[in-house]
């Protein structure tokens, strides 16, 4: 069974506190709440550990499907970090200006959680989704504007659908990397993979400074922030690596990930699976990987 279930909604970039006072979420390149109409239709999507949780507006945070934006503000057991800006706020304004909710005010000094009042919000649209992912976040392919079926319905992922979702139009336009896991049909991962060749031979977005495979000279943290355009996945992983333990060198980064932070992935090219560490490359100071983001499929976490 491969089709999706249609849940209406609206996108929210502002909460409330339990006193009624507004307060801001922190959306990224691919990541935003979501209001759905019929909360109930969530208890319909396959549930893996963690159970949805809906926030004081009744909203729930996505994870868009196929798609790994630059990180904005991500923690690992230390301090909080992120991938170079500007090109990680601009994923964010890109996916918010798609929603028709530009101009978004932020707070100083890290211009990373929403300032409200906001002059948008609530912007209609739908999602198609399956399952939550480990933390409960419906994973989803997201929509603007009006929905394809009724609020509720089975519907499939055409390719026509397809194109409709931000999830293309961020990969389409080099806003984000592809990630995919073994849960998304084969046309929606082939067509996110042209759509990342595409945006990659026109060097548009990330893709004009991506290191992923070139090479990243990195030996802490800061090296990260500061030159770190690379896949978003291999980004995490670093930044857990360092956060362990600072000022440990890059050599120990291949046998620690293959202990610490196993994961299965399926390597397209050679048609063989194997553990994400024996696709990371480690030259003196450089980490790149061996294969492009597309040709990876990960066996999602159970």
């Amino acid at each position: 069974m491969n089709d999706f279930l249609l849940i209406q909604g609206t996108y929210h970039l502002t909460n409330r506190t339990a006193a009624g006072r507004p307060t801001g979420f922190e959306p990224d390149g691919d990541s935003i709440h979501f209001r759905p109409a019929n909360p109930a239709l969530l208890g319909r999507l396959t549930q893996l550990r963690r159970p949805v949780t809906l926030t004081n507006i009744g909203s729930t945070q996505l994870r868009l499907e196929g798609v790994d934006a630059l990180e904005l503000h991500y923690q690992a057991g230390g301090p909080e970090t992120r991938q170079p800006r500007p090109l990680a706020d601009q994923a964010r304004d890109f996916l918010t200006g798609l929603l028709g909710l530009n101009p978004v005010p932020y707070t100083p000094p890290s211009l990373i959680r929403v300032k409200p009042p906001v002059e948008r919000d609530a912007a209609p649209g739908f999602i198609l989704a399956r399952s939550l992912e480990v933390n409960g976040r419906p994973v989803s392919f997201a929509f603007a504007g009006l929905p394809a079926a009724a609020d509720g319905a089975a519907v499939a992922l055409t390719a026509g659908l397809l194109k409709r979702s931000l999830n293309y139009k961020l990969t389409l336009t080099g806003q984000a990397y592809p990630l995919f896991y073994d849960g998304l049909p084969l046309d929606a991962r082939r067509a996110l993979a042209a759509a990342a060749q595409k945006a990659r031979g026109a060097k548009l977005g990330v893709w004009r400074q991506d290191l992923t495979s070139k090479g990243l000279a990195v030996a802490g943290l800061a090296d990260l922030e500061a030159r770190g355009v690379i896949f978003p996945k291999l980004f995490r992983r670093l930044v857990e690596f360092f956060g362990a333990q600072a000022g440990r060198p890059l050599a120990e980064f291949r046998p620690w990930l293959a202990a610490e932070a196993p994961e299965r992935v399926l390597d397209v090219r050679e048609v063989d699976f194997l553990d994400f560490s024996e696709l990371v490359q480690v030259k003196a100071n450089l980490v790149s990987l061996a294969r492009r983001p597309e040709e990876l499929i990960f066996v999602s976490a159970r």
